[in-house]
C-alpha cells in the first residue's frame, strides 16, 4: 500500500514537469517523423501476468523495411536493425530513457510502478517463453508490478540475455523495500542526464555508471533439474555501490518443485573496488 501511495504522490508531483516535456517532444517528433508522436503498445511481465497497454512516444518511424525486419527478429535484447528508422532526436530520447515518460499515466492508473521489472512486448514474451522456458516460468512467479525503471533497466548486461534479466529481477523481488526503490530512482538520474540508457536498439556498456565506483558482487546458482540429472550453473552479477547494506536474500524452500531455482551460495556477497 505504501508503494502505491508513493507512486501516486510522486506521479502528481512530476506531472507539472513531464506534461510540458511530453508536449514539446511530441511536436518535435511530428516534425521529424511526419507521423503521430504517440502509439499504444501491449506489454506484460509474461503473457499471462500484468498485461497492460502503455503509451509510448514514437521514436521509430514506421516503414515497410521496419515491418520486414521485425518479422525476422529473434532477439528480445538486441534490435539494431531499427537504427535506420530512428532520427537523431529519437536516438537521444531512447538513450536518455525520456521516451518512457508517458508511462507516468500508467503509474497513476495503477498498471505500473515507478520501480519494478521491465514489461516486454508480447512478441518478445513469446520469444522468451519459446527460447528460455525456465527463466520465463520463474519470471511468472514474481509479484512485483512492472516498473518504468528497475535493477535490470539500470544495470543490465544484454550480452548475457535472459539469465542476467532474471538474476537482477530476482534480487529486486527478494529485497524490495521503499529504501531500495528510492535507491533505484537515484541511480536512474545520472543515466538520464548522461544519455547512457542501454536499450535494445542503442546498447551501451554494461553497468553504465563509471567503473571506478565500488561495486557489490552477488553470486547465485541457477539449478535446472530433470528426471535424470541436475545441472547447477554458478552466475554472478555486479551492482554499483553497496547495494546490500547488510541485507541478504532469503533461502529458497527445498520443497520447491519448479524446473529452475535461483539459489544464493551462502550468500557470497563481496565489495569489488
Amino acid at each position: 500500500m505504501s508503494k502505491r501511495i508513493f507512486d501516486i504522490i510522486f506521479s502528481l508531483l512530476l506531472l507539472p514537469v513531464l506534461l510540458p516535456l511530453i508536449i514539446i517532444f511530441s511536436v518535435i517528433l511530428i516534425v521529424v517523423n511526419k507521423q503521430s508522436p504517440f502509439f499504444i503498445q501491449e506489454r506484460g511481465i509474461t503473457l499471462d501476468k500484468y498485461r497492460l497497454r502503455i503509451i509510448k512516444l514514437r521514436t521509430i518511424a514506421s516503414s515497410t523495411s521496419h515491418k520486414n525486419n521485425s518479422s525476422i527478429n529473434k532477439s528480445i535484447f538486441f534490435k539494431s536493425f531499427h537504427k535506420q528508422n530512428i532520427s537523431k532526436f529519437g536516438s537521444w530520447l531512447r538513450k536518455t530513457g525520456l521516451d518512457e515518460i508517458p508511462q507516468v499515466f500508467n503509474v497513476l492508473k495503477g498498471d505500473m510502478s515507478f520501480v519494478g521489472p521491465r514489461p516486454f512486448m508480447i512478441s518478445d514474451l513469446k520469444l522468451l517463453k519459446k527460447n528460455d522456458w525456465e527463466f520465463y516460468k520463474l519470471r511468472n512467479s514474481f509479484n512485483s508490478k512492472p516498473g518504468i525503471t528497475g535493477l535490470w533497466q539500470i544495470f543490465c548486461n544484454r550480452d548475457e540475455g535472459a539469465k542476467n534479466l532474471i538474476a537482477l529481477e530476482k534480487i529486486y523481488e527478494d529485497m524490495q523495500s521503499f529504501k531500495y526503490d528510492l535507491k533505484v530512482l537515484v541511480y536512474t538520474i545520472p543515466i538520464v542526464l548522461t544519455a547512457n540508457n542501454a536499450d535494445a536498439v542503442f546498447s551501451t556498456i554494461s553497468f553504465p555508471l563509471k567503473a571506478s565506483h565500488n561495486s557489490t558482487e552477488i553470486n547465485f546458482v541457477f539449478e535446472k533439474t530433470s528426471a535424470k540429472k541436475k545441472i547447477a550453473d554458478e552466475y554472478s552479477v555486479r551492482l554499483v555501490g553497496n547495494w546490500y547494506a547488510g541485507e541478504h536474500l532469503s533461502n529458497n524452500s527445498s520443497s520447491n518443485k519448479s524446473n529452475l531455482k535461483l539459489i544464493k551460495i551462502k550468500p557470497i556477497v563481496k565489495k569489488v573496488s
